[in-house]
């Protein structure tokens, strides 16, 4: 799965407090691969930010869709240090 791939590629920046939500949008050619990465909410952390940012472009290409029908190519990818139960 796409969100399981990225967070692998996070590495949390110290100090960060809470479980701040960011949240991105990922335009992918149909292969997977990652053309663009822009940042629709800020956590309020440039740092965690950044680095989500840096593990979305590492996770290239992403995981495809089990059927090709159900592929998009804008994903909206929400993102918090610590998941929630």
């Amino acid at each position: 799965e796409v969100a399981n791939k990225i967070r692998k590629y996070i590495v949390l920046p110290p100090g960060v407090v809470g479980n701040p939500e960011s949240r991105f949008e990922v335009t992918q050619l149909p292969s997977g691969d990652v053309i663009d990465v822009k940042i629709r909410r800020s956590s309020g952390n440039a740092a965690l930010d950044a680095a989500v940012d840096r593990a979305i472009h590492k996770s290239s290409p992403l995981p495809k869709p089990p059927h090709p029908e159900f592929f998009e190519r804008v994903l909206d990818i929400p993102y918090q240090p610590r998941e929630k139960d």
